[in-house]
């Protein structure tokens, strides 16, 4: 595996916590899912790959669409994971979804094997994206369909956004985002143009998304995500509970009785590899 920093934490802490707080984070992903599903358009008989698929719900969902007659593949690069993926589709009753561990920068995929490479957030984590779409690009058959989403910038998506504005509140600089790649859609497109693909679409999607059960709840999980952590760890305390504060009064002001509720925004990029008589594919 050639992302070897991404590949350790995946299959290590970060991955044990990913499987702990499974639940969570496919709520927060859920209002902006159908938009993909819908942009991928997956039909009976369709050769699917899932890039990045973590615990598999959204791989389970393309084996549903692509039938009997279709090949669904979920590749990730943490065996943690991919663990929980494949009881995920056995109990969906999906046990023709094969689940590969792998890196997609350097996955020794067959030309042209798959009509639609998908990925629900997968993509973010590439540490050489030009790189990994262009292994893609080689993967799809001419007219082949790219669907996949990715947050927009932190700052502008409540998810990560909220304690990043508390942090900066108080004066605490939390300097670049690791996804800063993808929060520009201009640097969006200008990557996937770099590499082959056509008619490259990126598309804001949002939608409210529950966090957690309360405040407390949602504080819990919040300061153990690593960037909090350890930004809270270079704080003096007195500055680090101010901080904690303003963040318990933002997710105070977005409580409801179902829940605290945050604006989940990501982009909805879509492409297509050119055909082979050199003609946009219709699909």
């Amino acid at each position: 595996m050639a992302n070897a920093l991404q590949a350790e934490r995946w299959n290590g802490a970060t991955g044990r916590r990913w499987v702990v707080q499974r639940e969570r984070h496919a709520a927060l992903r859920e209002p902006v899912v159908p938009h993909l599903l819908r942009a991928a358009a997956v039909s009976p008989g369709d050769r699917v790959l899932d890039v990045g698929c973590g615990c598999g719900e959204l791989t389970v969902r393309l084996a549903a669409a692509s039938g009997v007659d279709g090949a669904v593949v979920g590749l990730d690069i943490s065996a943690v994971l991919l663990a929980v993926a494949r009881d995920l589709a056995a109990a969906a009753g999906e046990p023709a979804v094969r689940f590969v561990r792998g890196d997609a920068q350097v996955y020794a995929f067959e030309s042209a094997a798959f009509d639609v490479v998908v990925s629900g957030f997968g993509v973010m984590f590439f540490d050489d994206p030009v790189a990994a779409f262009a292994n893609l690009a080689g993967a799809l058959r001419p007219g082949g369909r790219l669907a996949f989403l990715c947050w927009q910038d932190d700052l502008r998506n409540e998810v990560f956004g909220i304690p990043l504005r508390a942090f900066a509140a108080h004066g605490v600089a939390v300097g670049p985002g690791e996804f800063d790649m993808f929060g520009e859609p201009r640097r969006i497109a200008a990557l996937l143009t770099g590499v082959g693909f056509d008619r490259v679409r990126v598309m804001p999607v949002h939608g409210p998304a529950r966090i957690g059960a309360d405040v407390a709840d949602v504080l819990g999980y919040v300061r153990a995500t690593s960037r909090v952590r350890d930004l809270l760890a270079g704080l003096d305390e007195a500055v680090a509970g101010r901080v904690a504060a303003t963040m318990a009064d933002h997710y105070r002001a977005r409580a409801r009785p179902d829940g605290v509720w945050v604006d989940a925004a990501s982009w909805l990029v879509t492409a297509v590899t050119p055909s082979a008589n050199g003609d946009d594919d219709p699909a």
